[in-house]
């Protein structure tokens, strides 16, 4: 017998397993919560961005830099990391945006590709629209399906310093090889109390699971250092984070709680010319 053989199927039948029933895996059904996002419990919808890109693509509309950025998400096991890169291209009709985030492992992972266009049609109001192309696949004889599906968010200012968001990922639901890929609906409002605080909430809901409510706040302590933290439910988890910000250069460190398998980190990097 190959015992080598045997102990890779054997470990890839286990870690596909652990997916499925630990955290009630259906197709790309991870979520992206990059460093601040992961530190503020991912009250993102309202947020404006390079970020927006996988948050609410409305914020790309108000971008005035080219920007690119990079994450990487570590998950409970080597095998679950995520990581991803974003380009936004301001113009004067819209902002252009590409995306591409990778899941998983050689044995099982999960792509996922997005071209964005986003507009402001006044500084109160903004609409983000993208296209995303989903991959997925298991080594050996196991298959792999591939998927279209689409998302929309919009963000609203209607008053000074106060501002809604909202956002569905894949409306159409569809679906791949036969699995539900998820469709998740996001609202969330947030206000800038001053330069230095900013206080966000909202709510996210799976077709297929219960909502969640959450809670976030970003307050910048120096002026180069910023301070995250955030709470939600379903089941309760907390984050925190640290932003550094230097020139046109942003980096995020959030921390991210499971109430059994503890804290995991969230990095990003950006930078706008």
């Amino acid at each position: 017998m190959d015992f080598d053989f045997f102990y890779r199927r054997l470990t890839l039948i286990i870690v596909i397993l652990f997916l499925f029933t630990e955290f009630g895996f259906s197709a790309q059904d991870h979520k992206i919560e990059e460093g601040k996002a992961a530190a503020m419990a991912n009250t993102s919808v309202t947020l404006m961005d390079i970020w927006s890109v996988y948050h609410n693509q409305a914020g790309l509309g108000y971008l005035e830099n080219i920007s690119v950025g990079a994450f990487h998400q570590s998950g409970y096991i080597k095998e679950q990391n995520l990581q991803g890169i974003a380009f936004a291209l301001p113009t004067k009709t819209g902002t252009i945006a590409a995306s591409y985030s990778y899941y998983g492992y050689s044995q099982y992972n999960e792509m996922q590709g997005g071209l964005a266009y986003a507009k402001t049609f006044s500084k109160y109001f903004a609409v983000g629209l993208q296209l995303n192309y989903l991959h997925t696949q298991i080594a050996g004889n196991y298959g792999k399906a591939d998927a279209v599906s689409f998302e929309i968010g919009i963000l609203s200012q209607p008053i000074d310093n106060f501002f809604i968001g909202a956002h569905v990922y894949n409306p159409s639901q569809s679906k791949m090889g036969g699995e539900e890929i998820p469709t998740i609906f996001n609202l969330g409002v947030s206000y800038l109390f001053s330069d230095k605080v900013l206080l966000a909430i909202g709510t996210e809901k799976d077709l297929n699971q219960e909502a969640v409510f959450k809670a976030g706040i970003d307050y910048k302590l120096i002026e180069y250092v910023s301070l995250q933290a955030g709470i939600a439910t379903n089941p309760v988890k907390y984050s925190f984070g640290i932003g550094f910000h230097y020139l046109n250069i942003d980096a995020h460190v959030g921390f991210s709680n499971h109430q059994t398998l503890g804290f995991t980190p969230s990095f990003t990097l950006s930078y706008g010319f």
